[in-house]
């Protein structure tokens, strides 16, 4: 073919998309459910649109040697090699990154701090200001040492939280200040590609039992406990007199904080099993303990004293029917143990639909004294323009839980901005900021404090800021934190709850 008709071919083709792209709608056309045909507009293909993303320099120097500091303060100089529960994107997939996008660490180091030591960057928030709806909590923090108690914080949460991830650094730091070790309660079964803070193994034939299973009809009660789950190694009806065999190997990891290996009981929380079994627990090859267990139709636990020194213990189950196992957990005998409990797909709505008779009576047993909610990342992908339903959904979540128990108190930790791609530029969901007025309201009508992660994150576009920082603070599904990441915005929460408890402590020492 000769140049000219080839240029001329171009040109029509070139003429033919621009007259479509004027007619093409601007919001695309949606085929099915999952796919968005867009066409790009004419004048975007001349002009470039530079993204305005958050400028989170003043985060990155604030908590610079916090991210440098909790590589030393792990097993082993082994942080780069943590991989997250979810699904890493293949390099093809992976957003183009300018480099002049991008703040590293290293080139804000010699910038003037903009916050004076000490200062906060996002407070808590409260209902009419009325901090006294934690002054629960921090009473139990205060008498702490002296009443010798082990107390409980359960941090719910999607899979923002998953690995224990952001739960991990909390825990830490609170059982630095006020005592306690081990990684607290963890479901038998996992969800499947998550991790805990120890290598677990399972052998045997193991179910997990969710709220989905409640609605599938697969289970016939609603006890799911305070993991929102439970696992059993043997069918939930056998009547053919066969011997069940479950196994739940606990390793240490070198990828935690040392406190959580030190744990000096394990705890297994049990119970409505038909007929007796055998619970051992062993170290390496030696039976430390075994036990026959009689049938049960109630919450039962059982209960070993550990050496916090054993880097390996199996506990095995043998027995014609399993009994419901609600969690397993590896503790201090006093302190505080905080507890990672991810919902995978959840937006934290469906407490209710649980035995709550049951949920009371486990929250007695363990001795719960703060909830920790954070969700959300579920609900923006469904964009709408009013939240109320969901304001009224979270809030009955928040009163249920409140009410059983009357010493909880209740922290929501708002939802995370999260980015879509429009047309090639990352930019915050347009209805993140509705979702989170909906979480804070449920949060005040309920009587709890709130957190508002989205603005301590810097606010509106500042996810693709943390993607892009070097080292990258969020995945590059724009949704997720990094591991790196999680222990910022852990980092910001933690020194808010202790602000507040610092300031708790002044006003009763004012009292005196």
């Amino acid at each position: 073919m000769k140049p000219y008709k080839t240029l001329l071919f171009f040109l029509s083709i070139f003429i033919l998309l621009s007259l479509l792209s004027l007619v093409f709608p601007k919001n695309g056309i949606r085929i099915g459910n999952n796919l968005l045909l867009q066409f790009p507009d004419i004048k975007n293909i001349f002009t470039s649109e530079e993204s305005k993303y958050a400028d989170i320099s003043e985060i990155l120097e604030y908590h610079q040697s916090d991210i440098i500091e909790n590589l030393n303060n792990l097993s082993e100089d082994t942080f780069n090699r943590f991989t997250d529960s979810l699904h890493v994107l293949p390099d093809s997939l992976k957003p183009e990154i300018k480099t002049d996008s991008i703040t590293t660490i290293d080139s804000i180091k010699s910038t003037k701090n903009k916050r004076t030591p000490g200062a906060i960057r996002q407070n808590l928030e409260y209902p009419n200001n009325d901090k006294s709806v934690l002054y629960q909590f921090y009473s139990q923090l205060k008498n702490l040492k002296s009443s010798g108690e082990l107390i409980r914080i359960l941090h719910y949460g999607d899979s923002q939280i998953e690995g224990d991830r952001i739960t991990s650094y909390i825990r830490n730091e609170l059982q630095k200040e006020f005592g306690g070790s081990g990684i607290g309660m963890f479901a038998p079964v996992l969800i499947k590609g998550t991790t805990i803070s120890m290598e677990l193994k399972l052998s045997g034939s193991w179910d997990r039992f969710t709220i989905q299973s409640i609605k599938n009809g697969n289970i016939y009660h609603k006890r799911l406990g305070a993991l929102m789950s439970l696992g059993r190694f043997a069918p939930i009806s056998s009547s053919d007199n066969k011997m069940y065999f479950g196994e739940i190997k606990l390793s240490k990891s070198n990828l935690t904080y040392l406190r959580t290996r030190r744990f000096k009981q394990c705890r297994v929380f049990y119970g409505f099993n038909e007929k007796p079994f055998i619970a051992e627990l062993k170290y390496k090859d030696k039976t430390l303990d075994a036990e026959l267990i009689a049938p049960s139709h109630q919450l039962n636990t059982l209960s070993w004293d550990i050496d916090g020194t054993l880097d390996e213990i199996t506990i095995s189950f043998k027995g014609e029917d399993s009994p419901d196992i609600y969690a397993i957990a590896l503790d201090d005998h006093s302190g505080i143990a905080v507890d990672n409990i991810p919902l995978r797909g959840s937006s934290g709505t469906d407490f209710t639909r649980t035995d709550l008779a049951f949920l009371r009576s486990m929250y007695q047993k363990i001795n719960t004294k703060l909830i920790i909610m954070e969700f959300g990342v579920n609900l923006v992908p469904y964009i709408t323009q009013d939240y109320s339903y969901y304001e009224k959904q979270f809030y009955k979540q928040l009163k249920t839980l409140k009410g059983l128990r009357p010493d909880i108190s209740i922290i929501v930790i708002g939802v995370s901005d999260m980015s879509r791609n429009n047309r090639g530029i990352y930019e915050s969901y347009p209805n993140i900021e509705n979702i989170r007025e909906a979480q804070k309201n449920a949060a005040f009508k309920a009587g709890c404090a709130f957190w508002d992660m989205y603005e301590a994150m810097g606010g509106k576009n500042s996810m693709p800021s943390w993607v892009n920082a070097n080292p990258s603070l969020a995945r590059p599904d724009f949704t997720h934190f990094s591991w790196k990441g999680s222990t910022v915005i852990a980092k910001m929460f933690y020194e808010a709850l202790m602000y507040d408890y610092n300031e708790y402590l002044k006003l009763q020492e004012n009292k005196k």
